[in-house]
């Protein structure tokens, strides 16, 4: 039996700056490459799980793209048709393996991008089995549910593609064997966010059990064990995707039981609903200053300061000198951060080690927010910003290191320059990391730090919390705000929680 795989990664934010407006941002893989790039991933999985001696994987395309902006309409039904024409290409087939993200926004008509691809892909190959895997911050549509079999994500930090990918798998060799006929029910919460209270889990146990997501998640995971459930997932959504679907979701799958699926579905989202103010509560978030001076007060070392406005994860430019400002302003010291910026990479490369710089830094790229920064600096080191990612890491497998997940990164060349009392800023030429291998592998030894400052939301915990003493989340600005009401939405659907403090909320029958 013939199964055809297909992959469309991206995450979008609508509001963020540099967009996908033509061919030349859009990456395209074809082949074997498409299978075989990462063992332990969503299509690691999938792969190592549809291993049958009658089965065959078809490998036809997968698309990423270069900027974490909005997709033009051009770009997205051309690489829309570029799939689904791969896949018609390589029939005949049996079944169909989509490799999604699932955030994933282009211009309107096609803000349901996924959808529109998954639904144009059953029109053209017909009634055969499809299943997909998923980001937990997948904004999911009806549609999409009733295209194929979703498997997302059920962790944030996202540490169970490989996981997904072989769940995805069987169910897809039990539907060509005639053993299950898969129906999926979806439930729309209307909770936009904020992602930092959407963890599921954490490095301490006692931090973990008082987790909304993780009570949700055991519930969930109980559910499972039930006579013909095939799987239920809490989906976070995406805040910064302006979509009608962009909060979160229930999805539950059944073989052949419809009612059976709602009813689970129903059940999980009025829990949700109901206890959602712990969202709000599981960090607490600061003022800039204020953050800082609690970190510089902390005995304890280090401490992270979490740059939540800025976050590259979410499409930001990570180019915000914000918090650096801050630690200047506020007379920190031993202090270790990152920020984006091409232009002092090419000044540093061309002044070499030990020299002084006279440089703006930060606010190259994004004005909108904050400004650039002017500051003097010597040049501690340069490197070519290639490095290992050892782990634990999000989008990693499992919670500790383990050498089936280590992968190579490439930032482009960077540059550290010491600033102020021994605040040492890794200047990056292309993107930013929010493991703790980018900072060791820039030279910065993470125990001698008072503070370190990662732009991120959410995907840094697997790395971070490990090692650092304290956490400390602040309100900086960007297009990664917590502060979801001060965006600009066009689409989203409104009332939604907690844009819409009191609105009241019941499921539909």
């Amino acid at each position: 039996m013939r199964i055809g795989v297909a992959s469309l990664w991206h995450e979008t934010n609508t509001f963020a700056v540099e967009q996908n407006d033509t061919m030349d941002t859009v990456h395209i893989q074809r082949g074997d490459a498409l299978l075989g790039s990462q063992p332990k991933s969503f299509i690691g999985g999938f792969v190592e799980g549809a291993k049958r001696a009658d089965i065959e994987l078809i490998p036809t395309v997968g698309i990423g793209f270069a900027h974490g902006g909005i997709i033009h309409a051009e770009v997205y039904q051309r690489c829309r048709d570029m799939i689904v024409t791969g896949l018609q290409e390589a029939e005949p087939l049996d079944g169909v393996y989509f490799a999604l993200h699932g955030a994933m926004v282009a211009e309107a008509p096609y803000t349901d991008a996924e959808g529109e691809l998954v639904q144009d892909a059953r029109r053209v190959l017909g009634n055969i089995p499809m299943v997909g895997t998923y980001d937990f911050h997948t904004i999911m549509s009806d549609k999409e549910a009733e295209a194929l079999v979703p498997f997302p994500n059920n962790t944030n930090p996202h540490i169970d593609g490989y996981e997904r990918g072989l769940e995805a798998a069987e169910c897809l060799l039990q539907m060509l064997d005639g053993k299950i006929n898969p129906v999926t029910h979806r439930v729309f919460v209307p909770i936009i966010g904020p992602n930092i209270g959407q963890s599921t889990w954490s490095h301490l146990p006692q931090e973990e059990q008082g987790l909304l997501l993780y009570q949700l998640n055991e519930k969930r995971a109980e559910m499972e064990k039930i006579s013909k459930v095939i799987n239920i997932t809490i989906l976070g959504g995406y805040g910064y995707g302006d979509s009608p679907d962009a909060g979160m979701s229930i999805v539950a799958t059944t073989d052949d039981d419809p009612e059976l699926a709602k009813r689970l579905a129903q059940e999980l989202a009025q829990d949700l609903w109901e206890q959602r103010e712990q969202l709000k509560t599981v960090r607490p978030i600061h003022p800039i200053d204020a953050g800082v001076k609690m970190a510089m007060a902390d005995p304890r070392k280090p401490i992270l300061l979490v740059d939540l406005g800025d976050d590259p994860g979410s499409a930001c430019p990570a180019d915000s000198p914000a918090v650096l400002e801050s630690l200047l302003r506020c007379g920190a010291q031993d202090c270790a951060l990152t920020i984006r910026d091409a232009e002092v990479v090419r000044a540093g490369l061309a002044a070499g080690v030990g020299a002084e710089l006279n440089i703006t830094v930060g606010g190259k790229i994004d004005q909108r927010f904050y400004q650039p920064l002017k500051v003097t600096g010597q040049v501690k080191s340069i490197d070519d910003g290639r490095y290992m990612i050892c782990g634990p890491t999000h989008g990693g497998w499992g919670r500790e290191v383990n050498e089936d997940t280590f992968r190579e990164a490439n930032v482009g060349n960077r540059v550290v320059l010491r600033i102020g009392n021994k605040i040492d800023v890794i200047f990056s030429q292309r993107r930013t990391g929010k493991d703790r291998d980018f900072f060791k592998s820039a030279g910065i030894l993470l125990e001698e730090k008072q503070i370190l400052v990662v732009k991120s939301n959410q995907a840094h915990r697997a790395s971070f919390d490990p090692v650092v003493a304290g956490t400390v989340e602040l309100a900086t600005p960007g297009v990664s705000t917590v502060d979801y009401a001060s965006l600009p939405y066009r689409h989203l659907r409104r009332p939604i929680w907690p844009i819409d403090e009191t609105m009241h909320w019941t499921l539909s029958a």
